[in-house]
């Protein structure tokens, strides 16, 4: 009886120091704040985004460009006694009397203002999937933090039985009953080492550095629950994916109104000087000056004009849909986060207690020999295993919390 309070004893103590072991000093620290921005500052998605709206830009300004001014040299002349020699130079322009390039121009612009709102819709898809990564590294680390203590516990309890079987002061199959648990315990670690390994992988392939040697830090579980619904309705107008499809459908207006002024031609403007020379009878100079219009007799603007309102009514559509789906989702999406949110924090205060409690009467019982160590072993596991449960609700919350930031557009640094 001596002998199996002792060990009793012993294994009370290994197991609630086991719980303040002191963790390998971690490598540079990584938050979630910094692993958006890194993500967002990649090089290759800049040039992306900004080579898109560039591009945009460029095509405006060049369907809204005048065209030069020509300048033009002629001579005439003929031969024979009455011959003459008549040199013409001029400069002429085309004016836009329907002002259809300037509507061009600003269609342009609107699409270029477009492909930058685009551009940051897709910032905001970059920036949830930078966090979901980074909260999954920062998942999987608790999780190991927690098995780790599990198995270093079992570690430590095996060396002590091991030592009193050879006393023959403990039986054979508390040893074996140990030796099982420290492998259930070092099977489940080994899989979430693994998880954590691809989980460092993906993180860095959207930081594009290293997080191999990175340690994350953060909180999983969400602090504060998300605004009311009306708000988050209110701000859904101000997404960047439903301001392009706004300015896209402007665009679209603006070329329709450009082709419906088919009607309106080109003036060419030309004025210059002349000079003839008579011959015997001497030079004479003067200028020159004409103005000419094309005749629109038929609509070649009608192809364009069917381009436009083509354009514009997708723009229409895609904007009804996407506010349709939001809308629809946004209420789910936050009831999920308020419910996950409260769910994880309940069972982690009710757990915290209970599971304390458990451990503290089989420990008691084991050292008053009421309880076997199965029953020992039994209640630390129950502890870990709430442990892992508590981050599996935690872990739940923020990404149903990250799918909600998505949908109303926050989540920028």
């Amino acid at each position: 009886m001596v002998a199996r309070f002792l060990v009793g004893l012993w294994l009370v103590l290994v197991f609630a120091a086991g719980a303040e072991a002191q963790e390998p000093e971690p490598g540079p620290v990584l938050t979630e704040r910094e692993a958006v921005a890194r993500a967002l500052r990649r090089a290759p998605l800049r040039d992306t985004l900004e080579g898109d709206v560039t591009a945009e830009e460029g095509r405006g300004w060049a369907a809204g460009a005048y065209p030069n001014p020509q300048l033009a040299y002629m001579r005439e002349q003929t031969f024979g006694a009455s011959g003459s020699r008549e040199d013409y130079v001029s400069l002429s322009q085309a004016l836009d009397l329907g002002a259809r390039r300037a509507l061009q121009g600003e269609a342009g612009g609107a699409r270029a203002r477009a492909a930058r709102r685009e551009g940051e819709a897709t910032g905001l898809s970059v920036a949830a999937q930078a966090r979901l990564r980074f909260h999954e590294v920062l998942y999987r680390q608790a999780r190991i933090n927690a098995l780790e203590g599990w198995g270093g516990r079992i570690e430590q309890a095996l060396t002590f039985v091991t030592r009193r079987e050879q006393r023959g002061d403990a039986a054979t199959y508390d040893r074996r009953r140990v030796e099982r648990e420290r492998a259930v315990a070092m099977g489940r670690l080994e899989t979430e080492r693994a998880a954590l390994e691809r989980a460092r992988a993906r993180l860095q392939a959207l930081l594009g550095a290293d997080a191999s040697t990175m340690t994350v830090t953060g909180t999983l579980l969400p602090d504060t629950e998300p605004a009311e619904l009306l708000a988050l309705r209110a701000s859904n107008g101000s997404r960047p994916d439903l301001l392009a499809l706004d300015l896209r459908l402007e665009a679209a207006t603006l070329e329709r109104r450009a082709a419906s002024r088919w009607w309106a031609p080109d003036l060419l403007l030309e004025g210059g000087w002349k000079g003839v020379d008579l011959g015997g009878q001497g030079r004479t100079d003067g200028f020159l000056f004409g103005a000419s219009l094309s005749l629109p007799l038929w609509d070649r603007a009608s192809g364009l004009a069917r381009v436009a309102a083509g354009e514009a009514q997708a723009a229409r559509g895609r904007r009804a849909l996407l506010e349709s789906e939001l809308d629809g989702e946004l209420a789910g999406a936050r009831a999920e986060a308020v419910r996950l949110r409260r769910a994880a924090s309940e069972f982690h205060e009710r757990t915290t207690e209970v599971s304390g409690e458990l451990v503290r009467i089989a420990s008691a019982g084991y050292e008053g020999g009421e309880l076997g160590l199965l029953e020992l072993l039994d209640a630390h596991r129950g502890a870990t295993d709430d442990s892992l449960t508590a981050l599996d609700m935690a872990h739940a919350a923020r990404r149903a919390r990250i799918e909600l930031d998505r949908l109303t557009g926050a989540g920028l640094p």
